[in-house]
């Protein structure tokens, strides 16, 4: 019995390291202390002033502007997506410690993920 003990104990651990673990990003893997960044987009959209009339197709009505105008708003582009070094975050990744993640305009939002940050146009006012 103590024999199968020092045969055991002189085994490498089976868990995986932390700086091996991965990440799926879209179509890319994310590795180590590298976090997960989402950049979304904002559909093409014309005002409308003849709220009467339906939209012209592959559009949709919607409200823009951040002050409720009637438009009409094509698909939102496809999210790209980027892997980003959080080692200097610690333990716990957050917008304030990733630097400069997001494009100019855009805004770093957690996702509900701890690794997965977004990159999306801040709300209009």
């Amino acid at each position: 019995m103590i024999h199968l003990l020092l045969l055991l104990a002189g085994c490498p651990p089976t868990d995986t390291p932390e700086d091996t673990a991965t990440l799926a990003c879209g179509t890319l893997t994310c590795t180590g202390a590298e976090v997960c960044i989402q950049e979304s987009y904002e559909p093409e959209c014309e005002n409308r002033t003849d709220t009467g009339a339906a939209c012209p197709e592959g559009t949709t009505a919607s409200m823009c502007g951040g002050a409720g105008i009637p438009c009409c708003c094509g698909a939102a582009p496809e999210q790209t997506y980027s892997c980003h070094d959080a080692g200097t975050c610690g333990d716990t990744p957050a917008c304030d410690c990733l630097g400069d993640v997001c494009p100019e305009g855009k805004e770093c939002m957690g996702s509900g993920s701890e690794s997965v940050f977004t990159c999306s146009e801040p709300p209009k006012p």
